[in-house]
């Protein structure tokens, strides 16, 4: 099938596209970032089109959001704030979990162009990847002003970093691991145990130490699920335990 030219493509996605910058506050003099930016994968495997997917564009996104956050996050920090803590606010903001919804509020979800196979319920991760999509998008489009462009975008979506991590326990195991390897380089040790009750529903109680030292506790209907809880324990318990003293607390 012969892909349509161009602006033939870019003239039948006119309202899809119309809506799109209406949602991001940006015009863009060169559409067919922002079309790329919408389009999935899927997409193109059952539709002709004369543009490409948005995977580079979401891998470029991703960088330009991480800068965007960490410059926030370093211009309005006390020059006392450890890096440890700095990262795990910066990767609260910039999860999967933290943009999905960024996607759903903003209605940027039906927008994205995907195939029939996900277009009725488009998954988390390609919601949230359509959202750094457009972020690299609009670096691609504004040029030389593309960091100024991109930062207000960001703080349109997102708003401001948080003045605190808050961390899920869905990725508070690699928060944690990825800090005390930084410091120590090593993992924290993780103990479960079996905790009293039916087959059917079983509970687990984990406990996740250092070096001797426990971190935190947590319980769950699976092993994963309580070393998860404990980690996130543990990952709050030293979100305002900055690097220095943590080193000196597990030495």
């Amino acid at each position: 099938m012969k892909p349509p030219p161009p602006d033939v493509e870019l003239e039948r996605e006119r309202p899809r596209l119309d809506k799109a910058e209406a949602i991001l506050g940006y015009t863009f003099s060169d559409r067919r970032w922002l079309l790329t930016a919408l389009t999935h994968r899927s997409w193109l495997n059952e539709h002709a089109s004369g543009l490409g997917h948005n995977e580079l564009l979401e891998l470029l996104g991703d960088a330009v959001l991480s800068v965007v956050v960490v410059d926030e996050l370093v211009r309005t920090s006390p020059a006392t704030v450890g890096e440890g803590e700095l990262t795990e606010r910066r990767a609260a903001h910039v999860s999967a979990e933290a943009l999905f919804p960024v996607a759903v509020r903003t209605g940027l979800v039906p927008l994205v162009r995907a195939g029939r196979g996900i277009a009725a319920n488009v998954p988390a991760n390609v919601a949230a990847d359509a959202v750094e999509a457009v972020i690299g998008a609009v670096w691609k489009d504004a040029g030389v002003a593309g960091l100024d462009a991109c930062r207000a975008l960001v703080m349109r979506l997102l708003g401001p970093p948080p003045k605190t991590a808050v961390v899920t326990a869905a990725h508070a195991k690699r928060v944690l691991q990825e800090r005390l390897q930084r410091l120590f380089g090593r993992a924290p040790d993780y103990r479960v145990d079996r905790l009293e009750g039916p087959n059917h529903a079983p509970s687990f109680r984990a406990e996740v130490g250092f070096g001797g030292h426990a971190l935190g506790t947590g319980v769950g209907g699976n092993k994963r699920n309580a070393t998860e809880a404990a980690a996130q324990a543990a990952v709050e318990s030293l979100v305002d335990v900055d690097d220095v003293a943590l080193r000196e607390r597990l030495q």
